[in-house]
């Protein structure tokens, strides 16, 4: 099997890096000669420029080939043309973040759909990866990667207020981050021994400690205080749900929220 990549971004670099012999398309003096020495190619690409691709790659002499795009949100409508073209076409989503060709894939899941052959291939991929192969319907493809984003990108976002709101006292921002990190790694650790993530909540919430909530509300910049509430209000839900808290708690702490 002869992989190549289109698309060298921090997914392409990761790829390239965990599977032995792999090409890129940038290697190659043409797109022909790329396809024509490649057997199985990855469309490592924004989303928005699957489609895109996959026409201009369409023209060529695709038959037999196998390609895979890997968004998390997109189907496989995107890699029609080159289905009709007489390639077979799948979807390839590993659950994890890059931010280096050293990305580690052993052990994470990835996300396989497509026509028989294509799947058989991406399992095929897979095995080499260490990775876990499942299943998710194309009608909650959108809802799959949200829950995706959840874990991922907006951690990013809530530990970057959180780098904002600590710079106050650590002097700047790197050294608020290195000061927040073995917080959110503890955490981690925690999730990491857990069969469900919201058993592992701790903090005022799960205490039923309406003062603190009602401190961290009157000292949060204005610009926060949404997500804060947002965030709480589900909180509460699952601190309820756990067992925390009683009825009567949740109702007044949803009312300061």
């Amino acid at each position: 099997m002869q992989i190549g990549i289109i698309g060298m971004g921090r997914l392409g670099k990761a790829l390239q890096g965990n599977l032995p012999g792999t090409c890129a398309v940038r290697d190659f003096s043409s797109r022909e000669a790329f396809i024509k020495a490649c057997d199985t190619i990855f469309l490592t690409v924004p989303d928005n420029a699957v489609k895109e691709v996959a026409l201009e790659l369409a023209s060529g002499d695709i038959t037999d080939k196998t390609f895979f795009h890997c968004s998390g949100a997109l189907d496989l409508e995107p890699l029609a043309s080159l289905a009709t073209g007489g390639a077979h076409v799948g979807s390839l989503h590993p659950l994890q973040s890059f931010g280096s060709e050293t990305a580690i894939f052993s052990g994470i899941y990835m996300a396989l759909d497509g026509d028989n052959a294509a799947k058989a291939r991406g399992k095929d991929i897979a095995g080499i990866l260490g990775a876990k192969i499942f299943t998710v319907p194309v009608s909650e493809r959108k809802l799959y990667h949200a829950a995706a984003c959840f874990a991922s990108n907006y951690v990013v976002t809530v530990m970057s207020i959180a780098q904002a709101l600590m710079s106050r006292w650590t002097g700047d921002n790197k050294a608020a981050l290195t000061a927040l990190l073995p917080l959110l790694g503890g955490t981690i650790q925690n999730l990491q021994q857990a069969s469900e993530a919201g058993k592992v909540l701790t903090g005022p919430i799960a205490r039923g400690d309406n003062s603190t909530v009602a401190g961290h509300l009157e000292a949060l910049p204005e610009k926060y205080k949404e997500v804060y509430k947002a965030l709480g209000k589900i909180t509460v839900e699952l601190a309820e749900h756990n067992k925390n808290i009683t009825a009567e708690q949740a109702e007044a702490l949803m009312k300061l929220l």
